[in-house]
């Protein structure tokens, strides 16, 4: 999961890189910042991007460690159906599982990222309650968002947890919505004929709060 989080932070830092070039290029030339606004989309586009596929890693390597014993098996991991041949698969391996080298650890392991990896990859982990619901696979905490509100280095709003994960959902869930306008709508608005406006600053806001929730998951799923 450790590797995950890297790759995560990495694309994290390119994103920002992306940005300083965008600020770099307005500076020395005003007159473009408008022709500009796509290197921004694009920002938000490949943040809630490099979201989704931390997500999809965590869960696809924490359903492995469940199937190894290393991690608690959750409800939803126990009870979620599978094509018959990956029940042939699972009972094949298990009936021939032998850990006793580091080359037969990682052998049985491929195997089960071969069953479980198809299983995740047409799902999409991004609104609050499809990312609650892809951590049932691998978190047994019931208060999933009430625990990451309340660990997030990042200035939620409200007067107290509730009211902090209400505002969490709803942050999420714009920044979802803003990425599909921009993903699936060219992010044109089809009223005022024109693309919508888009604020360096909205974009730095989306980018901390994806690389600040990301860190709160991943620093209490990674030692459960």
């Amino acid at each position: 999961m450790n590797n995950a989080y890297s790759n995560f932070c990495t694309s994290i830092g390119n994103i920002k890189s992306f940005g300083v070039i965008y600020d770099n290029i307005s500076a020395s030339y005003p007159l473009l910042s408008n022709e500009l606004d796509d290197m921004l989309r694009a920002q938000i586009v490949y943040a809630v991007s490099a979201m989704d596929c931390y997500l999809h890693e965590i869960v696809r390597i924490g359903m492995v460690e469940s199937y190894l014993g290393i991690r608690a098996k959750t409800a939803k991991w126990e009870s979620t159906p599978i094509a018959l041949k990956n029940v042939l698969d699972l009972a094949s391996i298990a009936a021939k599982s032998d850990m006793t080298t580091p080359q037969k650890k990682l052998a049985t392991i491929a195997e089960l990222n071969v069953i479980f990896k198809p299983m995740l990859k047409t799902l999409s982990f991004q609104q609050s309650e499809k990312i609650k619901d892809a951590l049932n696979f691998i978190w047994r905490e019931e208060h999933k968002l009430q625990t990451i509100a309340s660990t997030i280095n990042y200035g939620l709003i409200g007067n107290n947890l509730n009211e902090k994960v209400k505002y969490l959902e709803q942050k999420l869930n714009l920044i979802v919505n803003r990425r599909n306008q921009i993903a699936h709508e060219a992010d044109w608005d089809s009223i005022m004929m024109s693309k919508r406006p888009i604020r360096k600053e909205e974009v730095d806001d989306v980018v901390l709060f994806v690389e600040k929730f990301v860190e709160a998951i991943h620093n209490k799923i990674v030692v459960v």
